[in-house]
């Protein structure tokens, strides 16, 4: 079990304190942190983290350059990868196949 976190702040739950994720919420949690944070930054394991902010959105194969730097950051989730990328004004989603299931992950700009 882990904490929720969204925009580089905790979520709160129904009580105000940070929410509380399991499962494939658990998971979706972990690649929207790996796929937001820049490679290198995150100060607790610099291994964590994507090159995402790099990507040039108007170049021809865009979508599959993201989800290539996408599946790199997710290395070391076992089973996770991103299968689709959608590119867009106000950021990317990406739909993410885990062995708990599938489920999307929407990202602002990085």
């Amino acid at each position: 079990m882990d904490l929720m976190i969204e925009g580089g702040d905790f979520v709160p739950g129904p009580g105000g304190l940070p929410m509380a994720v399991s499962g494939l919420s658990e998971i979706l949690n972990y690649v929207r942190l790996s796929l937001s944070i820049r490679q290198g930054e995150f100060p607790y394991d610099r291994g964590i983290g994507s090159r995402l902010h790099l990507l040039d959105r108007t170049e021809e194969h865009a979508c599959e350059r993201a989800i290539a730097m996408a599946n790199e950051a997710l290395l070391w989730l076992p089973g996770v990868r991103v299968t689709e990328a959608v590119i867009g004004e106000g950021g990317m989603s990406f739909l993410v196949m885990t062995p708990m299931g599938e489920g999307s992950v929407e990202l602002g700009e990085l």
